[in-house]
């Protein structure tokens, strides 16, 4: 399996969203979702090359039930 094959496994599980795409599922500004990742409260990002950096939408999707769940348990 070649580096192109294992990108494109990557990418076919779940797509990759970048940080103006995560801000507008979660209603925010770039910016904070910058602030959170920093913090540490957002998933960790994936790299696929010196470029490309972003989160997968099935990590995000997992983090906001876990953000609901935690929030209806108060």
């Amino acid at each position: 399996m070649t580096k192109y094959d294992l990108y494109r496994a990557k990418c076919e599980l779940s797509p990759l969203l970048r940080t103006e795409q995560v801000a507008e599922l979660l209603g925010c500004s770039t910016k904070h979702v910058q602030n959170l990742y920093k913090a540490g409260t957002l998933p960790s990002r994936t790299r696929v090359s010196e470029r490309i950096i972003g989160w997968r939408e099935s990590d995000i999707e997992a983090w906001l039930l876990e953000q609901r769940e935690e929030r209806d348990d108060v």
